[in-house]
């Protein structure tokens, strides 16, 4: 079964926890009425037996009426407030565990996981099998080697017949400017989230090559991307480029300090010594940033701290070529 299928079922099985819910609000709607009778109930016959045996023993006080109600009428009450307890804890279990036991038995997805999928194809718009997948398909025919890598990221987004059609299909320039113009319209959040899933596609090997990375740029030229959004993707993968532009990274006219003292601490982090060449910088930056780039999927479990190490990275690497 497809994830799209799972997705599919997994909206029926929420309808039948509402349902459920609502069933058990009814349930607990026509108990209430008998629980709440019930004690003043058993209340008036222990009354009416605390009389019979005061009058049985000639008492005019009603002594043993009162002593029964405390005795009985008390733990009745925690018995019956317990009860209504259990029955919506049960009923909660009995929610959850059938859910649970349907996710992960039957589909292998958790909730949180079906959650998450659902989530990151709503980020794309409408129709991400139709409008998105273009896109994809171009990408990864730029690096052929990569297939592998590319299909194990796709999976969190595409499910198994989508990301086969992703590598059988070849898009023409006027389907791929057809759907540029589409995708003009969208929202700039919608758009941004279109970009993100590409450029972490295009990183999952081993880096974005020069015929991706033009590829990437002219899609945001194209989709109408300002200048501080260019400047963000920029800032954000150039670090994870397999080859550099020169005029990306011209050495600042900065009065500042850089003597080599001064800059042995920035050396150090990008492992390097003072005679390092630029090359060696360049390739040193690249290999770090392969490392601990939060947008990698091996680092999904550490990204603040990889957002705090490549925050460090790009600042000696500014350093240093200076």
């Amino acid at each position: 079964m497809n994830r799209n299928e799972i997705v599919r079922q997994y909206k029926w099985l929420r309808i039948l926890r509402v349902f459920l819910k609502i069933f058990s609000f009814i349930f607990a709607w026509l108990l209430g009425p008998i629980l709440l009778i019930a004690p003043f109930a058993i209340a008036g016959l222990i009354i009416m037996l605390g009389k019979s045996l005061d009058a049985h023993l000639g008492m005019n006080e009603p002594f043993f009426s009162w002593i029964f109600l405390l005795i009985v009428l008390l733990p009745l009450l925690i018995v019956l407030v317990k009860t209504k307890e259990f029955e919506n804890k049960t009923m909660s279990i009995f929610i959850n565990e059938l859910s649970n036991r349907h996710y992960e038995k039957k589909w292998g997805m958790t909730e949180i996981e079906i959650k998450d999928y659902i989530s990151r194809r709503g980020s794309l718009g409408d129709k991400p099998n139709r409008y998105v997948l273009p896109y994809v398909s171009r990408l990864c025919r730029l690096n052929g080697e990569g297939r592998q890598s590319q299909e194990a990221f796709l999976s969190d987004w595409f499910s198994e017949d989508e990301i086969a059609h992703v590598f059988a299909t070849d898009y023409t320039d006027p389907q791929i400017e057809e759907l540029n113009r589409r995708w003009r319209k969208e929202s700039l959040s919608c758009r941004k989230s279109l970009m993100e899933l590409l450029f972490k596609l295009a990183i999952v090997q081993d880096g974005i090559h020069n015929d991706e990375w033009n590829m990437l740029m002219s899609l945001m030229t194209q989709l109408k991307f300002n200048k501080n959004y260019f400047d963000f993707f920029k800032k954000r993968y150039s670090s994870l480029r397999t080859e550099f532009d020169e005029y990306e990274y011209k050495r600042s006219a900065s009065t500042e300090d850089h003597s080599v003292s001064n800059l042995k601490p920035y050396f150090e982090l990008l492992g390097l010594d003072k005679n390092a060449t630029d090359e060696e910088i360049k390739r040193a930056y690249h290999n770090l940033a392969l490392l601990h780039h939060p947008d990698l999927p091996k680092n999904s479990a550490r990204i603040e701290e990889c957002e705090t190490l490549m925050t460090k990275i790009n600042e000696a690497y500014e350093k240093v070529r200076r």
